[in-house]
């Protein structure tokens, strides 16, 4: 199985800092430069409805291009308004997550090619069962109260393997942002 050139690498739903302490990590996976032009992050309350969808952007509204991996650039930090955490790269991308959870705990986000209904899913992941849009295989084990005090996240396995089932390639870990 050929991996996606881009993964969602890192999600927390929580911190620290209550409910908005949030962020979400992309990462290139690829030996090539990735330009993000016209991709979309979704994201999904437990119900499976999408709440909110993030053109991936720079502030100036132009597209953002992530470098090679394992290079300065590789990955895009989306960050809430009260992330508690810091990031290396210099790809980190504010964020005013909608709703009085911003992520929803029982979520899930997911990337897309466009903003178009029938676009392409790049990658996913979901936090419960119902979010079939987000989730690959079994869904990813959500984060609570105790995760949120410790400064955990979902984070993707340490291979950035891709099985396409978020309870293998997910764990509540420590951040890395």
């Amino acid at each position: 199985m050929q991996l996606p050139a881009v993964l969602i690498n890192e999600v927390s739903t929580m911190g620290p800092n209550g409910p908005l302490d949030e962020a979400i990590e992309i990462v290139n996976l690829s030996n090539e430069q990735v330009e993000l032009n016209n991709w979309v992050i979704r994201i999904y309350n437990q119900r499976n409805e999408v709440i909110q969808t993030i053109p991936l952007t720079s502030a100036t509204g132009e597209p953002l291009t992530l470098a090679p991996a394992n290079n300065v650039g590789s990955t895009l930090v989306l960050t809430g308004a009260e992330f508690s955490g810091t990031t290396s790269t210099p790809n980190v991308m504010p964020v005013r997550f909608l709703g009085p959870d911003g992520i929803p705990t029982l979520g899930g986000v997911a990337i897309f090619g466009s903003n178009a209904p029938t676009a392409f899913k790049i990658d996913g992941v979901a936090f419960s069962a119902p979010v079939s849009a987000a989730k690959e295989g079994v869904h990813a084990q959500p984060e609570n109260q105790r995760t949120a005090q410790l400064a955990g996240s979902n984070t993707r396995n340490l291979l950035n393997q891709d099985t396409n089932n978020n309870q293998r390639d997910f764990s509540l870990q420590e951040r890395t942002f």
